[in-house]
């Protein structure tokens, strides 16, 4: 009986071992944005709208990389990222419309093999005569 139990206890053991281990099997950090379109929509010609992005490290590890867009887009904070396990930033987004009608640009992330969002505005009024 008394063999029985401790065989009992040390498979208990195991088990919590190797269910812990199980709960952190991923070591490395994985990037997540969120949304992963974003839309300023219409904005009026030379003036300026600002929209957010959330990048995440929804991995382990440390998420470490820079966020970057063409213009007429431009991140003016959280550009840059060090985010450990399950921690999050915002990225701010501003879109000032010039001469074209509409614009798109892809926002790139880099680190833990990366990101791309598609960021997308257009000017009030285009295409109206």
């Amino acid at each position: 009986m008394k063999q029985l139990l401790t065989t009992t206890v040390a498979l208990l053991v195991l088990a919590s071992f190797w269910q812990a281990r199980a709960d952190s099997l991923i070591t490395n950090p994985v990037v997540m944005i969120t949304p992963m379109v974003l839309d300023f929509g219409p904005v009026k010609t030379h003036t300026t709208a600002t929209n957010t992005l959330m990048v995440e490290n929804a991995g382990g590890g440390k998420l470490v990389g820079k966020a970057t867009v063409a213009a007429p887009f431009k991140i003016i904070s959280g550009a840059s990222y060090s985010l450990k396990e399950d921690a999050a930033q915002l990225v701010t987004i501003t879109y000032t419309p010039g001469g074209a009608a509409a614009d798109t640009q892809i926002v790139t992330f880099t680190g833990a093999g990366g990101a791309k969002v598609t960021v997308s505005g257009k000017a009030a009024g285009a295409g109206k005569r």
